[in-house]
């Protein structure tokens, strides 16, 4: 008789395993990044390389699940940015729309949705280190607390960003994975109306919130007189920048159209980059504009696609979801409920980002197609607003705590962040699930 062999362990129910420890070592370090002292890229690569090592996923594969198209994207984008805040256009642009503000409600305004309109453009992790220093001058300018001005810069550039594909990263990664034909015309349908709502209802809670502080702020405040100082610093580069700006926005447009009539089909990253190539053709720094780019971030992306990609082939994520609700591609209700549902938790666990890698494979493996627009625009918006629930639900929250602390200036904590988070979240989440559901049942 054959005897029966015992059971190997290392099959693929360790790969499993494996694959979960090497998360969770990966969700330490991020969550403790400020106590370790480890930059969220690195933690991020250090998970992508035990992922290679411990044989999870090999060095083929890996490579596969790098999203080069996110990659391009993100370093056309960031070079434009990069261009546009050397000129000092980028400060200019804010300086004088602060300067518009004539009472303490109106600078919380001109923070939550002058700000968020930006970020819809210029990607809100940008716009978080960017608009640090001018918000630390403001509050001392106006004698504010800086929490309050800080609090309002991340919610008004996480809102605002999720209403187009070039708003936020985790919208790219759906615009680019999903199958939606026209992404930046749908994102602009489903999101843009209730992403200006909700700007405006975002600032309407906080101004009820810090009620105090704006009344204080109101005994000393005085025109912003002092912020229209702030002058460009290379003409030149401005308009170039601007320019390129202006035209790659348009050539997402075009794109589209010339999709719908099925002249060409041309990517938004290849929109995207051909504008950083006229930009570099065309600028006289074109070396400095290259040295500023943030390519920690680009580190940081194309490891998460390796993580993310190894949890998912180990067959880690499925293990999970046999025991949690699956979205229903046929029940919009039922999807969108869901998809909320997922986003708003797991965001806080995973942040937005890494979420919605993820979860993308699990709305496809599910049947979830380029038809399913309401779906996937759900799922944009609320994993977008869940980085408004805690400071690790977004990058650009943390971005800004570590701006903040590294000019010494004491930014929000968890809490402070989370007892006025937790307002604004669900206030947000059911404009965009109304919204989204109502139009979906209405294409």
């Amino acid at each position: 008789m054959a005897r029966n062999k015992p059971k190997r362990i290392l099959d693929l129910p360790m790969k499993e395993y494996i694959a979960l420890a090497v998360f969770a070592i990966v969700y330490v370090l991020i969550v403790g990044r400020i106590r370790f002292k480890v930059p969220i890229w690195i933690a991020m690569s250090i998970g992508a390389v035990l992922m290679v090592s411990l044989q999870v996923i090999d060095v083929k594969s890996a490579a596969k699940s790098i999203q080069v198209d996110v990659i391009v994207f993100l370093f056309a984008m960031f070079s434009i940015i990069s261009a546009l805040d050397r000129s000092g256009l980028l400060k200019l642009v804010a300086a004088k729309m602060m300067s518009k503000a004539r009472t303490p409600e109106l600078l919380l305004m001109a923070i939550v949705v002058g700000m968020g309109l930006l970020s819809a453009f210029l990607v809100n992790d940008t716009l978080a280190l960017m608009g640090i220093p001018l918000i630390i001058y403001i509050s001392r300018h106006v004698g504010a607390r800086p929490v309050v001005l800080l609090i309002a810069l991340a919610f008004g550039i996480t809102v605002g960003s999720a209403m187009t594909p070039i708003g936020n990263p985790q919208n790219l990664l759906i615009a680019l994975q999903s199958g939606i034909s026209l992404p930046f015309t749908s994102f602009l349908k489903f999101l843009a109306v209730p992403t200006v709502v909700n700007l405006f209802l975002t600032w309407y809670v906080l101004k009820i919130y810090f009620k105090k502080d704006l009344q204080q702020m109101s005994h000393n405040y005085e025109d912003n007189t002092m912020i229209s100082s702030v002058k460009i610093e290379n003409p030149r580069l401005a308009k170039i920048s601007l320019a390129v700006l202006l035209a790659t926005i348009a050539g997402f447009f075009v794109s589209e159209v010339l999709r719908f009539l099925h002249v060409i089909d041309i990517d938004i990253s290849i929109v995207a980059l051909i504008g950083a190539a006229a930009l570099y053709a065309a600028s006289g720094q074109r070396y400095d504009i290259l040295k500023s780019v943030n390519y920690t971030v680009l580190v940081f992306f194309a490891a998460m696609f390796v993580v993310t990609g190894a949890l998912w082939s180990s067959g880690t994520i499925s293990l999970f979801m046999k025991y949690l609700p699956i979205p229903n591609p046929h029940d919009l209700v039922q999807s969108s409920a869901v998809i909320s549902a997922y986003s708003i938790t797991l965001g806080q666990i995973l942040s937005n980002v890494p979420f919605v890698a993820l979860y993308n494979h699990v709305m496809i493996a599910n049947g979830f197609t380029g038809a399913h627009v309401a779906q996937w625009m759900m799922l944009a918006a609320s994993s977008t607003i869940s980085g408004n629930l805690t400071i690790l639900g977004a990058a650009s929250s943390i971005i800004i705590i570590q701006a903040a602390e590294s000019k010494g200036v004491k930014a929000f904590t968890f809490f402070e962040f989370f007892k006025i988070g937790i307002l604004v979240t669900a206030v947000n989440l059911a404009v965009y699930y109304v919204f989204i559901v109502s139009l979906g049942m209405l294409s």
